[in-house]
């Protein structure tokens, strides 16, 4: 077994920093290249990062011998092909959230990547922060009782939209949906059963939807809401967890608690990078023993047929079962 995992990060904006600095924090992990086609943004981020490589085209970093895998920090609408190319060039694939843009896809990526015995892994940040562990694990020990309802919100307030969403389904269902779609079956250890969503677009400054809601039904009886809005001026994220003999309270994402109870608490500025560097090391173990990792390609499968379900279901207005 090699001793080190040889990467390519390709795309360099804002969540690629989350990356790099994962990838640093990795003993067994190697920084080969960066990719970008701004050469500015390359340039930058091999110097800060040590990348002996920065690539203005993709197909350069799969054409390198020296790399073994590509973290894909690309815009939703390319993870398909791209995850695909690098399979098929032999390179084993961390991508973004959402591993696809549709379910159909998503298994093909997961097919080609068990015929090539490649690890693919979609980056589900969420299942590696400590709040979420903690609150997975609460709920997996029936201490409190059964889930009865989980209520996630994210209000945020965007001036305009980023101009890499405008080529999405939907722009906040890949960004903030994708994260909820995952864990809510995930944290609650339930197959999602049917989905309604509404999405609306309030403001001429946002391409697509800048709010929706989507109700989520878990066969175990739970019924998940998340609720995403890009028009808020007061920022709010959090989640409640009603279960039949307690609630948990999810401070987005550094402190949860058991009714008045602390079980988790960890400095605001160092749960989400904490949270990335136990991703990367998850990955990199994975790939060089061969094992499936957590948040596979297979693992993430539902999270995709919700997503197909809730744009379905906004689009008609109806129920839809999975």
């Amino acid at each position: 077994m090699p001793d080190q995992l040889r990467l390519a990060v390709v795309g360099c904006g804002g969540i690629s920093k989350a990356h790099l600095n994962a990838v640093q924090k990795c003993d067994r992990a190697q920084l080969i290249a960066v990719v970008s086609r701004d050469k500015g943004r390359r340039t930058a981020a091999a110097q800060t990062y040590a990348a002996p490589c920065a690539y203005g085209a993709y197909e350069e970093a799969l054409a390198d011998p020296n790399i073994d895998a590509v973290v894909l920090c690309t815009p939703s609408p390319l993870h398909f092909a791209q995850a695909m190319d690098a399979l098929r060039a032999g390179k084993r694939v961390l991508v973004e959230k959402p591993m696809t843009e549709s379910h159909a896809d998503g298994l093909t990526l997961v097919a080609e990547a068990r015929r090539r015995g490649l690890t693919l892994m979609s980056a589900q940040c969420c299942r590696f922060l400590s709040v979420c562990r903690k609150v997975r694990e609460v709920l997996r020990s029936g201490q409190i009782g059964r889930p009865l309802h989980l209520l996630y919100t994210n209000l945020s307030h965007s001036a305009r939209t980023p101009d890499w969403y405008k080529n999405c389904r939907s722009v906040l269902m890949e960004s903030s949906g994708s994260h909820t779609f995952d864990f809510f079956p995930w944290m609650a250890d339930a197959r999602p059963i049917q989905v309604y969503a509404t999405a609306h677009n309030n403001s001429s400054a946002h391409t697509g939807d800048d709010d929706f809601v989507a109700h989520i039904a878990l066969e175990n009886g739970a019924h998940a809401v998340t609720y995403t809005s890009a028009c808020s001026r007061k920022p709010r994220k959090d989640l409640i967890v009603v279960c039949q003999r307690g609630t948990l309270v999810l401070d987005c994402w550094h402190a949860l608690r058991l009714d008045d109870r602390p079980l988790v608490e960890e400095p605001r500025d160092r749960a989400y990078q904490n949270a990335f560097n136990r991703q990367m090391a998850e990955f990199v173990d994975a790939a060089l023993t061969g094992r499936e990792p957590e948040s596979s390609g297979q693992q993430v499968l539902p999270s995709l047929a919700v997503l197909d379900a809730a744009m379905e279901s906004v689009r008609t207005g109806q129920v839809v079962n999975l």
